[in-house]
């Protein structure tokens, strides 16, 4: 079955490490591969990630699973040695980033340092050096993976073909709307923005008294993604935060709280955690402007009292959607997934009827310039069986991903003869 190429979207997942193990590992030897080994841990460890991105409803024994694991592990090592013999690079700056995204994750699904510590047994920066080079492997492998199957793509007389040959394996293409919209951004007024850094101030002087600092993030912040953490955003290297946040961060003494800061996404009281050369570990509260929200509703709403009075939506968007990107375009944004759309977008959209407008929602494509938008939707797709030509891109897709999954099995088959590696048992 063609399908079977799924399970190439899980032989180099983004994990972290194999996973978190709790108790005792595992370390008996299970496979060599050249000088690389794989350990009964490591099996463990893709197994439980296999379970994971299993369908729901959908069990396959252990046996099943610890044989493609092992298998899958195999491979890796067979391709980090590839890697290395064709030279392949990947720069500190690359393994840092994807380290501390990796780590943001962790913090993310643990919610402090203190349940990472617990569950590893070791700290942020003992991680870190622990994994530093697991990291770097995975990216060499990645890489090399890039290089050798990202260019591949099929013909349109191999689309044609696959598409006779696997049509009933096909997924049903997902319902689909043909939309547009009109974005109008929210601009704070100058009496908010001096509430708002007012406020920002009198936080930051009571935690110069010996406030605390977690408590006024639970309180006061507007970083809902930073709350679990007290507000703590874990190590950033220079050039990955806002212009106005890394000046000051980098400028503070660690304990030092900044005065307010101001951004694009509203004012900022940090504290600098730690530091290193090219690096911050910092928290914060975030304060964030609140534009003149109703404002731009009342405009919206009337471009959409002249809509449903008969005026040409792509018009109106050419005129007034600050939008730069879809404005010249009348506001298409062509064909959406439904599936993809958020809930409040979706539910708004699912309601309209085709060539209907609907009531301002949020726009949050930029996080620094929150906006309002009237979506218009001209006409829904409903989930359907895939035909050609009319599914192209869809068919197109799985095309491709098939032929790669062939090409990367011939691949693996050519680098199973050219290098040693043996199971133990």
């Amino acid at each position: 079955m063609w399908r079977r190429w799924l399970w190439s979207v899980v032989l180099f997942p983004t994990v972290l490490w194999g996973q978190i193990r709790e108790g005792q590992l595992l370390d008996r030897v299970v496979a060599l591969v050249g000088g690389e080994v794989v350990f009964a841990s490591d099996v463990e460890a893709q197994v439980q990630l296999f379970r994971q991105q299993l369908p729901p409803g959908i069990e396959l024994a252990d046996s099943l699973l610890r044989r493609r694991a092992l298998e899958t592990l195999i491979d890796e090592r067979l391709m980090l040695l590839k890697a290395q013999e064709d030279s392949v690079v990947v720069s500190d700056d690359e393994v840092t980033q994807r380290l501390e995204f990796q780590l943001q994750l962790l913090l993310q699904q643990m919610g402090s340092e203190r349940r990472v510590a617990e569950v590893y047994g070791m700290s942020l920066d003992q991680i870190r050096r622990e994994y530093r080079e697991e990291v770097r492997k995975r990216l060499l492998v990645e890489k090399l993976q890039q290089q050798r199957l990202g260019s591949v793509r099929c013909s349109a007389r191999e689309v044609e073909e696959f598409f006779r040959q696997y049509r009933d394996s096909l997924p049903l293409v997902p319902a689909q709307a043909e939309l547009a919209h009109l974005v109008r951004f929210v601009q704070p007024d100058s009496a908010a923005q001096q509430q708002v850094q007012q406020l920002a101030q009198r936080v930051r002087d009571s935690l110069l008294r010996g406030g605390d600092f977690a408590e006024f993030v639970r309180r006061y912040s507007d970083d809902r993604g930073s709350l679990p953490t007290g507000g703590d955003i874990g190590w950033v290297e220079r050039g990955k935060l806002l212009p106005e946040y890394e000046r000051a961060a980098f400028s503070l003494q660690v304990g030092e709280i900044s005065p307010p800061v101001e951004t694009p996404m509203g004012y900022y009281l940090i504290q600098l955690l730690d530091r290193r050369q090219e690096a911050v570990r910092t928290r914060h509260i975030l304060f964030r402007l609140r534009g003149d929200v109703e404002r731009v509703r009342s405009e919206l709403l009337q471009l959409r009292d002249l809509v449903l009075r008969g005026a040409a939506f792509d018009s109106l968007a050419r005129l007034y959607s600050e939008e730069l990107d879809t404005r010249g375009f009348g506001g298409a944004l062509g064909l959406i997934s439904l599936e993809g759309l958020s809930g409040e977008v979706r539910m708004a959209v699912e309601q309209l009827p085709d060539g209907g407008v609907s009531e301002p929602l949020p726009y949050v494509a930029d996080p620094n310039r929150p906006g309002l938008q009237l979506l218009y939707r001209r006409r829904l797709v409903p989930q359907h069986r895939a035909q050609l030509p009319e599914d192209y891109p869809y068919v197109e897709r799985f095309c491709q991903q098939w032929k790669r999954e062939q090409e990367y099995r011939r691949w693996i088959a050519e680098l199973r003869h050219r290098f040693p590696w043996e199971v133990r048992p």
